[in-house]
């Protein structure tokens, strides 16, 4: 009984974990069959050794980047809603709005998980495969066995470049070997003789292979980074683009491609191209900015990366929260003033209802 169960167990592990293996195997075959092949043996044999530094640079610079964008994306926390938020959540009790989640834009509003059964941020969604609520969540991906969310979607949109500019790259420069070897292959199969004498038959079925791989790799994420980049280009997830009523204009769209860019990137800079987190986030994944924040408390702290300090003051102001007066006592101890206080001029605005 528990040799089966542990049998089940392990089928059930590789299967989840297939498509994400067959990724990794495809791009280990490039790899291994450019450089050692088509690099090693293919261009000194055709008389083209001064070649060989060049590709092996763009080649394996692009392939380096593409991996580790795929192991950031694999090993990164995509975006769980954190323990910060459900502390906040108890802090402010019945204070904070709790709207029913829809397939709409609900700005500034806390959603509730039908799931989870708990309160969550503007955009987090909840999914079915890992089982938790995911901050900006834009889609669970079988090839990196993760979900993309507020913390990966920037190594997600580097891992498709860089996938897409490596097979490009390979078929660039192996293109006129790649169809004299099939051109021979073809005579050998005609039961003509083997003219590519001077290159060892295994080496070309490998060769061909790489080609055949690298083509079907980039014409499958081509689409894909046309979709997804497209999607950034106007600051929206694959969920908010599925969304089924258009109950407002886009609210987080910042009015320019760089701008909305931004907000998975961070502030532009040379961490744009690397897979590393931003070095200036425009936000903590619980508040995002909105077309209309332009001037707000929110952009200047979140650009000055002061996210922690002001962190209670912005999520208030953020998901509108209500003051709930104390049943014990009318009278309140004075606060230390917060941002909210200087957005709203001397009086706080949580002494509204009070």
């Amino acid at each position: 009984s528990g040799g089966w169960l542990d049998s089940a167990a392990l089928k059930e592990f590789l299967m989840m974990r297939a498509t994400m293996y067959a990724a990794i195997a495809v791009l280990l075959y490039e790899w291994s069959a450019y450089n050692f092949v088509f690099l090693g043996r293919i261009l000194p044999a055709v008389g083209k050794e001064l070649m060989v530094l060049p590709f092996l640079l763009l080649f394996n610079v692009s392939w380096g980047l593409a991996m580790w964008s795929f192991i950031r994306c694999h090993t990164s926390d995509a975006g769980a809603v954190s323990q910060r938020w459900y502390d906040f959540v108890a802090r402010v009790g019945e204070g904070l709005p709790v709207a029913p989640a829809r397939l709409e834009w609900q700005p500034g509003k806390a959603t509730m998980c039908k799931r989870c059964e708990l309160p969550r941020p503007e955009r987090a969604h909840h999914c079915h495969v890992c089982g938790i609520c995911i901050l900006r969540m834009d889609h669970h991906c079988p090839w990196i066995n993760n979900c993309v969310g507020f913390n990966n979607h920037k190594f997600f949109l580097l891992l498709v470049a860089y996938c897409l500019l490596t097979s490009l790259l390979g078929l660039a420069t192996a293109c006129p070997e790649l169809l004299y070897c099939m051109v021979a292959l073809s005579k050998l199969s005609r039961g003509e003789d083997w003219e590519a004498s001077h290159l060892r038959l295994s080496d070309v079925l490998v060769f061909i292979i790489f080609g055949f791989l690298a083509l079907l790799f980039a014409g499958l994420l081509a689409p894909m980074a046309v979709t997804h980049f497209e999607l950034a280009a106007y600051n929206v997830t694959t969920i908010e683009g599925h969304y089924e009523s258009s109950n407002m204009p886009n609210p987080f769209d910042q009015g320019t491609t760089k701008d909305n860019f931004a907000q998975v990137f961070g502030l532009y800079g040379w961490d744009w191209f690397i897979p590393v987190k931003p070095a200036r986030p425009l936000s903590d994944g619980i508040c995002f900015l909105r077309s209309g924040d332009l001037g707000d408390p929110l952009i200047d702290s979140h650009a000055e990366g002061d996210l922690e300090s002001t962190e209670d003051s912005l999520w208030r102001l953020r998901y509108q929260v209500r003051h709930v007066p104390s049943e014990r006592s009318t009278e309140r101890a004075p606060r230390t003033p917060s941002l909210s206080s200087w957005w709203y001029g001397s009086r706080d605005p949580l002494e509204d209802d009070a």
